[in-house]
């Protein structure tokens, strides 16, 4: 990476030379504006460093040129100077003046050229971004650049094709024209987005670009949620900011996420079992519960128990009664519905908790887990359960507690009748 430096004095040439090369950039010096302009013409710098005043022009001036030119009009300026006069600072900024030093800040200017050169030399983000022009000239330039900078890219002409491969692939970001052919415009691909049902989809970043520069269309689009709009014709490095930009925010916020949603889990789920935890349960059952007596839906609630768990914790360790329940809660998750809740309540204890499922029905469950654990054959131990179940009443209102009571009282009357047994008991008010 180069520097080049406008700058009249031989002496702070020098100084300003080894300042920047300091900051990683290696540097070529000139005297004079016109003399930089001719050199920016034929060979490329990353950046340009200059005196606020030259023999022949000043910063202003120069800069003004420099933006003026396709080749160069992206290269960033750095001024150099002793005058503070604001005026004179704004109209360089105007005239396209990208930072501004004073002389005697060579500490800073080292700095700044340390982290232009980190900046540059970083490796672009990766992500799959996917794209819709219907300008195929367009498309195959701007596919060139994105790919060029190692961007996986799935390319689609119409709206309706974009969002057909919008729902069944992942992206990290959706590059659209505002004008297509077909009935689905950019705009129309942003409401369909944001209001996707998918949480992981509707998040996505949405970059919109279009030939019409007006502030109205800018202002619709992000209101409806679009993150950012470009005008045409797209300028390459200007583009590759922003969508790297998109993107990083986009990895931040599924990071986050995934952070959130591991919390959640540890806060809901028992570490040995996998099932949800007692206060899961609790505050789940509360809204079940409820439910069921509002709309005289049966629910039913079944506890079960390993038998003789003492016998076993004193023959082997306490890690082979955690296998053993391990797999009793690996066989309840295959055994219920997805809108069932599997617990760990207390212990040796696990409940299901079953929507729209009567007494009888939940017996028939129950004797299908009882059996299957009695043919498990866990850990090399003939392990046997009893099993407790009740339901809520259809002529008076109840409470979880009120269900756990009558499932425990049914689970040690099959405890008494010597194990691996299934009783259901109905709550009596």
């Amino acid at each position: 990476m180069e520097g080049l430096i406008v700058e009249p004095s031989r002496t702070y040439q020098k100084l300003l030379s080894s300042a920047i090369e300091l900051g990683g950039l290696e540097t070529k010096q000139v005297s004079t504006g016109s003399e930089a302009l001719m050199l920016l013409r034929n060979q490329p710098f990353d950046l340009v460093f200059i005196a606020m005043h030259l023999q022949d022009m000043n910063a202003s001036k120069f800069s003004s040129h420099l933006r003026a030119d396709s080749h160069t009009c992206q290269i960033p300026v750095v001024m150099i100077t002793s005058n503070e006069d604001k005026e004179l600072l704004d109209e360089a900024f105007s005239a396209g003046v990208t930072e501004i030093f004073a002389k005697h800040e060579l500490d800073k200017i080292t700095s700044y050229a340390a982290r232009f050169s980190k900046k540059k030399c970083s490796k672009t983000i990766s992500g799959h971004i996917l794209y819709i022009e219907d300008s195929q000239a367009t498309a195959n330039q701007t596919l060139t650049i994105l790919r060029d900078n190692g961007y996986t890219v799935d390319h689609f002409t119409s709206g309706e094709e974009g969002m057909l491969a919008f729902h069944k692939n992942v992206y990290d970001l959706v590059l659209t024209d505002m004008l297509l052919k077909g009935k689905l415009n950019g705009r129309g691909i942003v409401k369909a987005i944001k209001q996707h049902e998918n949480q992981n989809k509707n998040h996505i970043p949405l970059l919109i670009f279009s030939v019409l520069d007006d502030v109205a269309h800018k202002v619709e689009l992000l209101r409806l949620g679009a993150n950012d709009y470009v005008t045409k014709p797209l300028i390459q490095e200007e583009l590759l900011a922003r969508i790297n930009n998109l993107i990083t925010g986009k990895k931040l916020l599924d990071k986050s996420i995934a952070q959130q949603n591991m919390l959640q889990e540890i806060a809901m789920k028992d570490p040995l079992t996998g099932l949800y935890n007692r206060y899961f349960l609790l505050e789940a059952a509360a809204s079940k519960i409820r439910d069921a007596t509002r709309h005289n839906i049966p629910c039913s609630l079944i506890i079960i128990n390993t038998d003789h768990p003492r016998l076993i914790n004193e023959n082997y360790d306490h890690s082979r009664s955690d296998t053993i329940l391990k797999d009793i809660a690996s066989l309840l998750k295959k055994s219920i519905r997805r809108e069932d809740i599997a617990a760990r309540f207390d212990g040796e204890e696990l409940v299901l908790l079953l929507s729209h499922c009567n007494i009888e029905d939940a017996t028939i469950i129950a004797e299908k887990i009882r059996k299957s654990i009695e043919n498990l054959q866990l850990n090399s131990l003939n392990t046997t359960v009893s099993i407790g179940i009740t339901e809520t009443h259809r002529e008076f209102t109840l409470d979880f507690l009120d269900l756990l009571r009558t499932a425990r009282e049914a689970l040690h009357l099959a405890q008494l009748n010597g194990g691996n047994e299934v009783v259901a008991r109905t709550i009596r008010q």
